[in-house]
């Protein structure tokens, strides 16, 4: 009995050093991220749609030790419409891969979605569209990711009026964080994210990061921006972009400090 203690402890001890030593691949800005841009990104499939047909979709996914995706499967009884935009919308997605010890690993993970025609409808109507609009056409289908220099033309920001930049709009429509503000905080986010061909944005991730409120407020405000998508070959591609905001506070002359916004985007 003693023996059985024994070993029992030694395997729950290795187990607790195991689970503290590894983290789970996740997608690239985490799971919040994750289901933003599939409220963002989801069309639900027309034949499914116009029929009334709904379901849950569940899959199993296979991430490998670069972030990559190895390998999805679907549970039984899944619709293939809806399996297909789950998968096309998986293949857009950037991992950070698990890690054990800090040495990047393999791993798998579970993911499940609801095709739900009333949630849909909703959806639609708080993000303001029903199908992806391409503003350039044809687009390439390959899901490369071209880096910015490697373009022939760059992707830029679409307004309404055309009298405005992207500085401008950015320093318009920004809210300093009360909180920053009160404890004094400034300095610059950084945020790199990916012009998809129909000119929205995906896998937006923080590579200089403030606190204070600042990094959630960088993500909204880019979040609101539509882009002409970047070209390769005449058609409209993938392109990995980045904004910097700096976030500043001059002290004005009557000694509070009002904000000052700055920001610049490229590759």
């Amino acid at each position: 009995m003693k023996n059985v203690l024994i070993l029992f402890f030694c395997s729950a001890v290795s187990l607790m050093a195991y689970t503290q030593d590894f983290i789970p691949a996740q997608p690239v800005g985490g799971k919040q991220q994750l289901k933003y841009f599939f409220d963002q990104e989801l069309i639900y499939p027309a034949d499914a749609l116009n029929s009334g047909k709904e379901g849950k979709v569940a899959c199993k996914y296979f991430i490998d030790e670069k972030g990559q995706i190895e390998h999805i499967s679907f549970s039984d009884g899944a619709l293939p419409d809806f399996s297909s935009e789950i998968l096309r919308i998986f293949r857009m997605i950037e991992w950070e891969p698990a890690t054990l010890r800090s040495i990047a690993v393999s791993d798998s993970g579970h993911y499940e979605y609801e095709f739900n025609i009333r949630r849909y409808n909703r959806l639609c109507k708080q993000r303001g569209y029903i199908s992806h609009l391409y503003p350039f056409e044809p687009t390439d289908t390959s899901g490369i990711i071209y880096l910015y220099k490697n373009l022939e033309t760059a992707p830029h920001p679409i307004f309404t009026n055309d009298k405005i930049n992207l500085a401008g709009f950015i320093a318009a429509n920004l809210v300093y964080p009360e909180a920053a503000i009160k404890q004094n905080v400034s300095g610059v986010v950084k945020v790199t994210f990916v012009v998809e061909p129909h000119g929205r944005i995906s896998n937006t991730r923080i590579v200089n990061a403030l606190g204070a409120g600042c990094n959630e407020e960088a993500i909204r405000i880019i979040r609101l921006i539509k882009w002409m998508p970047g070209t390769v070959g005449q058609k409209a591609v993938r392109t990995r972009m980045s904004i910097s905001i700096n976030f500043n506070l001059d002290q004005g002359p009557d000694g509070n400090f009002n904000p000052n916004i700055k920001s610049s985007y490229g590759g």
